[in-house]
């Protein structure tokens, strides 16, 4: 999905505010200080220069992989979504990505606890039909869900793994009773990130709720007991900005990211999953698989016909039906 034309107008509107070299100045800051600190980053954005360059070099980045995350959703379950809470939104990204997604959508409450973010997601909505007239709340994501109201939709993006430790389970609880229809979980595709979404995996299965994505079995994570993790990637196309911001060539950058999608309905999904990019071969290809067997690699060649076409076209992420 191409990011909004309205949300690109907005955001060069906020961004010719700033000369490129101080935007570019403040976004190296910013890339120093992550690197060298492991700081929370909410910490570090105390300017106005480096909120816009935050949100100028990692916006596309996280709606691409949030609106990558939202197609795992079937077209009947997107047409009974008619609200969302999106829990610590920043500027409003995965709001943006439900209004491109959910026909239906009319009811938005964003949850952002640091105020000048908030604002600046506010200004970057003005234009959006939905997103002007949504609620948003300066907040913490563990006080505004105990106060909220059940939502059909409850989007947690690049913010579950800031969670203590010892406060995940009730959140997860909070989360879960204020769910209508689907929640879901989405942060950086690191080991990191994938531990913290295995203990709400672990913890969902114990509830009998319905994983529909990434997950195609209830078994053992075959990842987590190989002490591998499991993540995904998209291509986003970078702006002029974009490639000045990051100091890259480059016309394009592959955002990772791992999620998970939960249901209070049960859904019919494929059996299995690609977990890497396939690997193409003359005349055949490898595609790696998670099964409820654990990892499995299948080999497709042109003597497979129609599976060996559609397994042509599939990328890393797809689910995929194993035919046994």
């Amino acid at each position: 999905m191409s990011f909004p034309y309205l949300l690109f107008q907005a955001l060069s509107e906020e961004v010719s505010h700033f000369s490129q070299s101080k935007l570019q100045k403040a976004y190296s800051e910013l890339t120093q200080l992550y690197r060298n600190n492991r700081i929370n980053i909410d910490n570090s954005l105390n300017s106005a220069e480096k909120r816009i360059s935050y949100i100028a070099a990692r916006m596309p980045a996280t709606f691409g992989a949030i609106s990558r995350v939202l197609e795992e959703i079937d077209h009947e379950t997107k047409e009974k979504i008619t609200s969302l809470l999106d829990l610590g939104a920043g500027p409003g990204t995965a709001a943006w990505a439900a209004c491109e997604a959910f026909p239906n959508l009319t009811n938005v409450t964003l949850i952002e606890r640091e105020v000048e973010m908030l604002l600046l997601g506010q200004r970057l909505a003005k234009e959006n039909n939905i997103l002007k007239n949504a609620n948003w709340l300066a907040n913490s994501m563990e006080k505004a869900i105990k106060e909220a109201n059940n939502t059909d939709l409850i989007v947690a993006s690049y913010s579950f793994n800031e969670i203590p430790k010892d406060k995940k389970s009730v959140f997860l609880k909070d989360l879960w009773e204020k769910t209508n229809h689907i929640l879901i979980l989405v942060d950086p595709g690191s080991k990191e990130s994938f531990s913290s979404l295995h203990e709400a995996r672990s913890w969902f299965l114990s509830q009998n709720a319905h994983i529909l994505a990434p997950c195609s079995h209830t078994s053992t994570c075959p990842a987590f007991a190989n002490n591998d993790w499991c993540h995904f990637s998209t291509r986003i196309q970078r702006s002029s900005l974009h490639r000045v911001l990051k100091e890259g060539e480059r016309g394009f950058e592959d955002e990772k990211f791992s999620y998970l999608i939960i249901s209070k309905q049960e859904s019919h999904k494929l059996n299995s999953r690609i977990i890497r990019h396939p690997e193409m071969h003359s005349g055949h290809l490898k595609l790696q698989l998670c099964t409820a067997e654990g990892f499995v690699q299948k080999v497709y060649s042109k003597k497979n016909g129609d599976e060996y076409k559609k397994a042509k076209k599939s990328l890393w992420g797809d689910a995929w039906e194993l035919s046994h």
